[in-house]
């Protein structure tokens, strides 16, 4: 019966994720998601923007190094969302956000986020494509060109979501020369101690993951989140029962 159990284990996870994730969905939309623990990070950046477009400056977002084919693939669509929610609250600035990275990917998907939220709000004429730059394909190349764009446009506001490695230190000491308020939000070990070292707001490990729950607070988002939470405690449970039945000779 064990040895069924774990020939179907990954079968059985992915069946339960589904399920948990149609339950929570449901809950949200009927106005009982789950509560959501308070990420200053995400609380914050909507305060950031309006600072921005309130002194007449601009927000910079990077999304790092990474692209939509590979590795960093999830990193890089959590940084989306941000660059979506972020864009979206910016569109009434006379200053549009940029946006940097430094892979040809990721570039268009930006540039295509971008557009997309000035295109919801009916006012397409104002989008130009200079809002979104790809910098350099090495990552500190990219780094090192994105600190002239924070200290030469304007910029009011530094966030930096994505795959960053050490990288990061070199925009993030381009943002406290600024005096500016920072997020950074990386995968990389690397780079979350950069972040809990230099970032204002830092976003550690699987917080990244969590932005579109945070900052869209649609009903899909909550409930993937939520049931993510409860799968990542069952593996938790699973792993240490394996421990304790190895331990006994039972596998």
């Amino acid at each position: 019966m064990i040895d069924l159990v774990l020939d179907n284990l990954g079968l059985l996870l992915a069946g339960l994720g589904l399920l948990l994730l149609l339950i929570f969905t449901i809950a949200a939309r009927r106005g009982f998601g789950p509560p959501l623990r308070d990420l200053g990070a995400y609380r914050t950046l909507p305060e950031q923007v309006g600072q921005a477009v309130e002194t007449g400056g601009r927000l910079h977002i990077s999304l790092g190094p990474g692209g939509l084919i590979g590795r960093e693939t999830g990193t890089t669509l959590a940084a989306l969302s941000v660059l979506d929610a972020a864009s979206a609250a910016s569109v009434i600035s006379d200053e549009l956000p940029v946006a940097t990275t430094g892979d040809a990917t990721t570039l268009l998907a930006a540039a295509d986020t971008v557009r997309r939220a000035y295109e919801r709000v009916g006012n397409l004429e104002k989008y130009e494509t200079k809002a979104v730059r790809l910098v350099a394909l090495d990552a500190m190349a990219m780094a090192a060109g994105a600190t002239s764009i924070i200290a030469d446009d304007g910029v009011q506001a530094n966030v930096l979501v994505g795959s960053f490695g050490q990288e990061a230190a070199l925009m993030t000491e381009a943002g406290y020369r600024q005096r500016i308020p920072q997020t950074l939000g990386s995968d990389r070990l690397e780079g979350q101690a950069v972040a809990l070292a230099m970032a204002d707001h830092p976003l550690i490990g699987e917080e990244v993951y969590a932005a579109r729950a945070y900052l869209d607070r649609t009903p899909t988002a909550v409930g993937g989140l939520a049931a993510e939470d409860i799968l990542r405690w069952v593996i938790v449970a699973l792993i240490a029962a394996g421990v304790v039945l190895q331990t006994l000779g039972m596998l």
